[in-house]
């Protein structure tokens, strides 16, 4: 029976961790959102800029390959984004199976208000 009850821990903390995980994901990425879509650009160029002390050629050419990773980057996320989507719901079901009654709707509302904090 301890067995048991040490797997299912350990199983909650690791599900428990891929839904916080995934909802920080979410979270830092509308933060950038809402500074604009060149906000990370600009925190990494002004990063490495000061860091190293680049020179106006380097600047430009690190904006460059910042714009384009960044471009391939928002290529790969709209196409895992679904994938993405269906591990956190599965990982929020099983989750929510494993609770008695009462967590339940503890868990349910405590899900409802971060997707309603961060959905804009």
């Amino acid at each position: 029976m301890k067995k048991w009850k040490i797997i299912l821990g350990i199983t909650a903390v690791f599900l428990l961790g891929m839904v916080a995980g995934g909802l920080l994901t979410i979270r830092l990425e509308r933060r950038f959102a809402l500074h604009g879509p060149d906000a990370w650009a600009r925190l990494v160029i002004r990063r490495l800029n000061w860091e190293l002390r680049l020179d106006p050629s380097q600047r430009e050419q690190l904006r460059d390959i910042v714009t384009t990773a960044q471009q391939e980057m928002k290529l790969v996320h709209e196409q895992n984004q679904p994938q993405i989507r269906t591990v956190l719901e599965r990982a929020k079901d099983q989750t929510r199976a494993m609770l008695r009654p009462d967590q339940q709707a503890k868990f349910d509302k405590l899900i409802a208000d971060r997707h309603q904090k961060w959905t804009p």
